[in-house]
């Protein structure tokens, strides 16, 4: 009996302590917080936030100490402080929370290393992603990318692309997002580092498997697992079991993924991975679903529910929610109806958190200045009313007679001019493409080893590519499908002959077009361009163009046509 007492009180021990040491920590976290953030007198912040730091390697949190001297930069010191509680509240998945602190780090930056600002704002980005703000995280993410990219740090570019790339899965833009996982890998294999490695891996099979190319994304898989079973890292194995899971359930491969599942699932959870470990539920309970147990597949989507339903993951708590609905709809109806119910109001939250945030930077940007105009229209309009009036009456009857006289005469030189109008555009036009053309003939015979019937495959690639992008169709299935080929031919002979992807050939095409109009076709205003270039939105076509030539449209076309001016006065 007494035994017994002693091993209940053991196992009370054992769990309960942990427990408690961790709210302890929470509160302390949140102490020190708040004070640090009340405190005005930069000597007294140094003082906190070098006591914080000491209370953070006590508690095992940070591996090396840190502690400012006396006569340190507030400014470091404050983005190092909010960074650390930023990062402990997403670690804990307070994701708001996390957030706040972050923002809090940005407005200190003024005489902080470029390195610093890089960590908060790739920790924001991170942030955002998890609370699923994705053009927020890409904003976040492209700053630390810069940044990274003024340092030449090869391993940070590589994680920060690799992020980016995550951002544009998890919104649905795959496409988007090969070009950042392919230029990750590239950076990454200028280093020694097999952790992010397997991230990387990782990443590129969960890009794949969106693409709906299974094969690949079960070979990516793979390797991701492989590489991190290198490492020993047993969270980050369950991460990549989690993720070789998907690309098996892809494939069928039902049995291979559940025991991959059953290996990710104590893992992640022993190691405090909450987050994959509820993503993995979710899988298990898709599996255990399909096979018609729906009690258990019932008991795993409710533990996601709960996990995500605190963590504010409004996505992943959606599949939880529709599974509960399938699983208990017939043996708990009512109950399916209340996770019915819960799901509808995620999907419009979900969509209202997109619309509110497009209306609100719409009405930051234009708002006040059509305020503006219309009240200004206002005020014409009641100055010029009365005088108008009467000048108005008298003209009407000079102009009624004018017009009828002479309506039929205009209305036939109109007709003249546009119709010579229309030739003379639709010919410029007809010129100006062949001599782009003849320009990316030029361009593929500069390139070495490439053989005859390569470059006839390019080029006639090029010209199809050229014409369907002007059609708004700008994915590599529509441009295949154009040309009676398969989408993995095209990847393939691309890669084999200019060592590129279909991706960026195609971006290369509209850039190299874009250039051709906006220097040879000076009538075509810089949104027409765009249009021919299969941008639907200016803004997009103007970034892309910024971030290839490092040069606006606007400014290419004022710098041809100064040089255009110079050559004539010179004549």
């Amino acid at each position: 009996m007494n035994t017994s007492r002693h091993i209940l009180s053991l196992l009370f021990l054992l769990l309960v302590l942990p427990l408690r040491a961790q709210q302890d920590m929470s509160d302390q976290m949140k102490n020190y917080a708040e004070e640090y953030s009340q405190c005005k007198e930069a000597g007294k912040r140094l003082q906190l936030a070098n006591k914080f730091f000491s209370y953070l390697l006590e508690a095992d949190y940070i591996d090396q100490p840190i502690q400012f001297p006396a006569g340190s930069h507030i400014d470091s010191v404050d983005v190092n402080v909010y960074y650390y509680v930023a990062e402990w509240h997403y670690n804990e998945g307070n994701y708001q929370t996390a957030a706040d602190y972050c923002l809090q780090a940005t407005r200190c930056m003024g005489e902080v290393d470029d390195a610093s600002k890089s960590d908060v704002y790739g920790l924001l980005g991170a942030v955002y992603f998890r609370m699923s703000a994705y053009e927020k995280a890409v904003e976040a993410l492209n700053r630390c990318y810069e940044l990274d990219k003024k340092a030449n740090d090869f391993d940070r570019m590589s994680s920060t692309l690799n992020s980016i790339a995550s951002v544009f899965v998890a919104s649905g833009k795959s496409q988007e997002a090969e070009k950042y996982v392919l230029e990750a890998i590239a950076a990454n294999s200028l280093t020694n580092n097999i952790t992010r490695r397997a991230v990387l891996f990782g990443t590129a099979s969960e890009l794949y498997r969106s693409l709906d190319e299974k094969d690949e994304a079960l070979e990516y898989a793979q390797k991701a697992l492989e590489a991190e079973r290198m490492v020993g890292d047993n969270a980050k194995i369950g991460v990549r079991l989690s993720q070789l899971a998907s690309a098996q359930m892809g494939l069928s491969k039902f049995k291979e993924a559940r025991q991959s599942l059953f290996e990710a699932i104590p893992l992640l959870y022993n190691s405090g991975n909450l987050h994959s470990w509820g993503i993995c539920k979710n899988q298990l309970g898709d599996i255990l679903a399909n096979e018609g147990k729906n009690d258990e597949a019932a008991a795993c989507y409710l533990d996601a529910a709960m996990l995500f339903l605190k963590q504010g993951d409004m996505y992943n708590e959606l599949h939880a929610r529709k599974g509960l609905y399938k699983t208990t709809k017939e043996s708990a109806p009512n109950e399916a109806m209340m996770h019915l119910e819960r799901a509808q109001q995620l999907k419009d939250s979900i969509y209202q958190n997109t619309t509110s945030e497009a209306i609100a930077k719409y009405n930051a940007l234009y708002g006040n200045d059509i305020l503006q105009k219309e009240n200004e229209r206002m005020e014409q309009r009641n100055r010029t009313f009365l005088t108008t009036l009467v000048a108005s009456i008298a003209l009407l009857l000079i102009l009624f007679s004018l017009a009828y006289f002479s309506n039929n005469q205009r209305h036939k030189r109109k007709e003249q001019n546009y119709e010579e109008h229309i030739n003379t555009i639709e010919g410029k036009y007809s010129r100006i493409h062949k001599g782009y053309k003849h320009m990316m003939r030029e361009k593929l015979l500069n390139v070495n080893n490439l053989s005859e019937k390569d470059r006839k495959f390019l080029l006639e690639l090029a010209d199809c590519t050229s014409k369907e992008v002007e059609k708004g169709n700008t994915d590599i299935k529509s441009i295949a499908k154009e040309m009676r080929v398969s989408v993995a031919t095209i990847r393939r002979r691309v890669g084999e002959s200019l060592k590129t992807t279909p991706k960026v050939f195609i971006l290369d095409i509209r850039m190299d077009k874009a250039k051709n109009l906006l220097i040879n076709a000076p009538s075509l205003s810089v949104a027409e361009v765009a249009e021919k270039c299969g941008y639907t939105q200016i803004s997009n076509f103007t970034r892309a163009f910024k971030n290839y030539f490092d040069l606006m449209p606007s400014d290419l076309r004022a710098k041809y046509e100064t040089e255009d001016d110079q050559q004539q006065s010179t004549l």
